[in-house]
């Protein structure tokens, strides 16, 4: 039996013996856009088609984090990337793969065939934009340890050995001491609710489209880098021209924007979307496009897995995607979406013309109090509506947190400056700032003469668009401060602007409902200030709580006596503006100067 073979029979075995556990940690969101314009006698692709090239690495240490290196504190486990395709479409003999994977196309490695590929076959969603599927949908089935093991058992067999095997001549560092470990202790195994892996696991993974070039001789399985890559070196040109492919707004633009990093992790630089149908530059791609992350920390419990993150207290938007396959759905044969959250349940009627999808969504409030909420999905109704998955049922966990638990300590004028602090740069995060969905509408329309007729579909275009500003002073209480610096030790207020714009009902979105401010003597980690809602709507103001350290209750955050001279910046997020097509969300700076500190303005002497 072929390796190949024998792959793809361990893996479909592992997928049914094993049950479904979602682990979190996920670094992937993703832009918006369609597929539309394809040009007629070039190039093309098929929006079934569509694959995942999968890298799984193993921390070293129990230390290991997604803020070290990628290169030396974990370990790829295999030889090279597999792929993971659907089982509804067969691969044709004649595609071309490359053999590497993002993280070594950025290192300069070359754009070389791979003739020993290894591909399994499983359910895995549709890539967001080019196959219409969504990010959601593609974190869950990457942040499941199910398709973990069933990776790991594929990379075991790619270098001849076992799961178990893969692992047991590895040295690890545990409370700093090299050591091998029993497999059992590194496997992403779960023995009464807790993993008993030491070491944290990280799944890389690139969405790949198969073209179909006008030469009508190649295929290619690429990724967004290959692609990228292929067109910068001259193999191909995937642009218009007498030689081009005319592909380039799957190539250059849906593909790279289809996946990209929210968080920057192992030193690797956020890539934001780019609007629809504006190509990316190859170096961009390569850079930043058609990626993403997933780990599994070390000893991982139950209460870190969850598929959505809320917060209390606050409306929501939990949406799934349902296609119309092999037949339309129609007025009077409709689909029903019943969405169960926490015991109540809510449903919804659809028509979709066959072949096509759309968001169905629940707006919803969630509790008051930090906690875990299940949520259950049921199609019912007519057959042709179903998940990506072919599945006609989903389930999720939301795990809803309270951020103010999170306020700053008391500051004090005998806090030091720890012995090893230095000022970080802001996070970089994704930013969300625009989002586009849609629903169909059906009605019968007479045909002439009135002797019959047919269901006509139309499409409901809705787009929302997200800006915000912030500014920070110092507080009208600081004696010695002008609008741009003052001393250390003092308060600072700050003021936070946004602006919604959308064309949707105002069923189908909310507006800004929470801001978030974080601070470099924490290292914009940890503590933060979620603001007050001063004004709502689609034109909001945030600012800081009043604080209670303070002696007037100011809306202020004190900075720490300790920071040394020079540029004090802030940073906050606006999040919790919600669409069917995910949350909109902006990441905000300001500074202002620091000059000395509040020591300076005290001095004994006598009084006048």
């Amino acid at each position: 039996m072929s390796i190949v073979k024998k792959s793809l029979l361990f893996f479909i075995t592992i997928l049914l013996f094993t049950s479904t556990l979602v682990f979190a940690d996920d670094n992937a969101t993703s832009g918006d856009g369609g597929t539309s314009n394809a040009k007629n006698d070039k190039g093309f692709y098929r929006g079934s088609e569509y694959m995942y090239k999968v890298s799984v690495y193993i921390g070293l240490s129990d230390q290991a984090g997604k803020n070290g290196e990628l290169d030396s504190d974990f370990m790829m486990i295999g030889n090279s990337p597999v792929y993971i395709k659907p089982e509804h479409f067969s691969l044709q003999s004649n595609i071309s793969y490359a053999v590497y994977s993002k993280i070594n196309y950025q290192n300069g490695a070359p754009l070389v065939s791979n003739n020993n590929r290894i591909v399994i076959t499983d359910n895995p969603p549709p890539i967001p934009i080019t196959n219409g599927g969504n990010i959601g949908s593609v974190k869950s089935y990457f942040g499941d340890t199910k398709t973990l093991i069933g990776l790991i058992d594929a990379f075991a067999i790619q270098k001849g050995t076992s799961r178990e095997g893969s692992v047991s001549n590895i040295h690890f560092t545990i409370n700093g001491e090299k050591k091998k470990l029993p497999p059992e202790e590194v496997l992403p195994i779960k023995t009464d609710g807790i993993y008993q892996n030491k070491v944290p696991w990280v799944i890389v993974y690139e969405p790949v489209i198969i073209s179909y070039l006008k030469d009508k001789t190649t295929s290619l399985a690429f990724t967004a880098s290959e692609y990228a890559l292929a067109q910068k070196l001259g193999y191909f040109n995937f642009k218009a021209g007498s030689d081009g492919q005319y592909i380039s707004g799957m190539t250059h633009s849906d593909l790279p924007n289809s996946i990209v990093l929210e968080e920057s992790w192992f030193g690797y630089p956020v890539i934001s979307a780019l609007p629809d149908n504006v190509k990316w530059s190859e170096d961009r791609i390569i850079q930043g496009g058609g990626w993403g992350m997933r780990m599994l920390k070390a000893n991982t419990s139950n209460d870190t897995m969850y598929d959505y993150n809320y917060r209390v207290d606050t409306d929501v938007i939990t949406s799934v995607r349902v296609y119309a396959k092999g037949d339309r759905i129609t007025p009077d044969n409709k689909a029903y979406i019943a969405f169960n959250i926490n015991g109540k349940t809510t449903s919804k009627s659809i028509t979709i013309p066959e072949g096509s999808s759309q968001l169905v969504f629940i707006k919803w409030p969630t509790p008051t109090s930090p906690q875990m909420v299940n949520i259950s999905v049921e199609i019912s109704g007519n057959a042709a509506a179903k998940f990506d998955n072919n599945a006609r049922s989903a389930s999720f966990t939301a795990k809803v947190e309270d951020l103010n638990k999170n306020i700053p300590p008391n500051p004090t004028a005998n806090d030091k400056k720890p012995y090893d602090y230095s000022i970080l740069s802001v996070p970089e995060k994704t930013q969300k700032e625009t989002a586009t969905w849609g629903e169909w509408e059906c009605e019968w329309v007479e045909s002439n003469g009135g002797h019959g007729g047919d269901w006509k579909y139309t499409w409901n275009s809705y787009t929302a668009s997200l800006s915000a500003s912030m500014t920070i002073k110092p507080d009208a209480k600081v004696p010695t401060a002008t609008s741009t610096t003052m001393k250390s030790g003092y308060g600072i207020n700050q003021k936070v602007s946004v602006n919604l714009n959308s064309n949707a009902p105002n069923s189908n979105i909310t507006p800004a409902q929470t801001s978030i401010a974080y601070y470099p003597e924490f290292n914009y980690i940890g503590y933060c200030r979620v603001m007050d809602l001063i004004k709502s709507g689609y034109s909001a103001s945030f600012e800081l709580k009043e604080n209670k350290y303070s002696t007037y209750n100011s809306r202020v955050h004190f900075t720490p006596v300790w920071f040394p001279n020079g540029t004090y910046q802030a940073y906050a997020e606006v999040i919790d503006v919600w669409t069917p097509a995910g949350m909109l969300s902006c990441s905000l700076t300001d500074s202002i100067n620091i000059q000395g500190s509040l020591y300076d303005d005290w001095h004994i002497g006598p009084r006048n």
